[in-house]
């Protein structure tokens, strides 16, 4: 708890934080707003769930980020704040997140909404499962990004396309939630889907101690890292 408590503090020194906490806030705003109107419809490639789930993603760079203080760079807390740090404090974003939407989603799918727009039980809370996935995906890119930022950025390109072309194929996400449907009843799904993101953590916790070694990728910070590096 007290290191929890420690990496949130930090948070305020990452660079760009005020800027990084908008672009968060917008990407929630966007993701609710297009769930409402239920923006791409007719896919299982859910873009309200993809918004959300990208919205948690930022608070990763924000704490990796503060490691580019020198105070930090000789700081035992160093370490932490480049592997635990991240995973501990994206995880309870995206819960949060995920929570959020699925309680929207789930409000919102009634008998009534499900026959009325023609689709099936499974098609209705696909969009859940898929939110989960995304968050692994992403996950996982960012537990190698700031390491080895080609590497990750042909993965998370691949990974986002292989998404779009499964979400776009119908019976992939459906079939697997529909597999996860009790009665029609969303909770196993949900509960497999809280797995997966706590796995997406631990993945990301994984990767990052075992490049832990590896110098910082100065194409994955830009020019605002490396300006911080020579204060």
């Amino acid at each position: 708890m007290k290191d929890l408590i420690k990496f949130v503090k930090m948070m305020k020194y990452s660079l760009q934080a005020k800027m990084i906490t908008i672009l968060a806030i917008i990407f929630l705003v966007i993701g609710i707003f297009f769930e409402f109107t239920d923006f791409g419809r007719g896919s299982m490639f859910s873009l309200a769930a993809l918004y959300l789930a990208l919205t948690s993603m930022y608070f990763y760079q924000m704490v990796f980020t503060t490691t580019v203080s020198r105070m930090v760079q000789t700081s035992p807390l160093k370490r932490k704040l480049q592997t635990s740090g991240p995973a501990i404090i994206t995880l309870i974003t995206s819960l949060i997140a995920f929570t959020l939407y699925t309680v929207i989603r789930c409000v919102r799918m009634t008998p009534e909404f499900v026959e009325e727009n023609e689709i099936t039980w499974a098609q209705a809370y696909v969009p859940i499962f898929f939110m989960a996935v995304s968050i692994f995906v992403f996950m996982v890119y960012l537990g190698i990004s700031y390491k080895s930022f080609i590497f990750s950025l042909v993965l998370i390109a691949v990974s986002v396309g292989g998404l779009m072309f499964l979400g776009g194929q119908d019976s992939v996400f459906e079939s697997i939630t529909e597999k996860l449907l009790v009665d029609n009843g969303p909770v196993l799904l949900i509960a497999v889907s809280y797995g997966i993101i706590v796995i997406s953590a631990v993945v990301a916790y994984v990767l990052s101690v075992l490049l832990y070694k590896k110098d910082i990728s100065e194409a994955a910070v830009r020019y605002a890292l490396r300006q911080a590096q020579s204060k």
